[in-house]
């Protein structure tokens, strides 16, 4: 394995959550990069406008050349503009958001779960207190690991979430990789592309980072 990858988090993680999937990888010869692209998403003094272009922006400020790209979790949406951007000759989604060609939408489920936790400075409370207190503990249970991740979380503009992502057609090769329940529909809708889909979908979404070594047998 001895490709470039270039690992996108999510908007509302930053790039610790993709730690230990980026160590496992290098740990058998590939080059990782996990860019902080949190500032793209999020600006304190306009919480509103931040949203507008934030795509764009997460795009354009990855500068890695990558043979691989890999997607996880919400970075699926925005994930052709970067596999555009790099031009790697593959692109993963890794149990992320699969957004239609064209304009890509939040899907309704995550939309109606944000509102409720616009706080009212129109901003969305930080992912890692979503699920109460003990939570991050049971999903995370390595001590550095979880600390890595909770230093990193951050509150992101309310609008995020209702604001279309340009959607180009993806010129790399794209997979799916399928790791928990909550992505059952983006990978169903990766087979129907005719896109290979690797995994059954019954592990957690925070395998990246609790079971790297299996995620990345699922990558390679």
């Amino acid at each position: 394995m001895d490709d470039t990858w270039l690992l996108v988090h999510p908007p509302l993680l930053g790039p610790a959550v993709l730690g230990p999937l980026a160590a496992e990888l290098r740990g058998r010869g590939a080059t990782a990069a996990v860019p902080d692209l949190r500032g793209q998403v999020q600006d304190p003094a306009a919480p509103g406008p931040s949203a507008a272009g934030w795509a764009r922006r997460w795009a354009a400020a990855v500068d890695v050349a990558a043979d691989v790209v890999v997607g996880f979790s919400g970075a699926g949406i925005v994930l052709p503009l970067v596999a555009a951007a790099v031009g790697a000759r593959r692109v993963v989604w890794l149990d992320a958001v699969l957004p239609d060609e064209g304009t890509g939408h939040w899907p309704a489920e995550v939309r109606e779960l944000v509102a409720p936790l616009v706080a009212d400075d129109g901003r969305v409370a930080d992912w890692t207190t979503w699920w109460g207190p003990d939570a991050m503990t049971q999903l995370l249970p390595d001590d550095a690991v979880r600390s890595a991740v909770l230093a990193e979380g951050h509150r992101l503009p309310a609008d995020l979430w209702s604001v279309g992502v340009p959607v180009p057609g993806v010129s790399g090769e794209p997979r799916y990789v399928h790791l928990s329940p909550a992505y059952d529909g983006d990978a169903a809708a990766a087979r129907a592309r005719g896109w290979a889909v690797a995994g059954d979908g019954r592990g957690a979404h925070l395998d990246v980072a609790t079971a790297p070594a299996r995620v990345a047998d699922l990558l390679a």
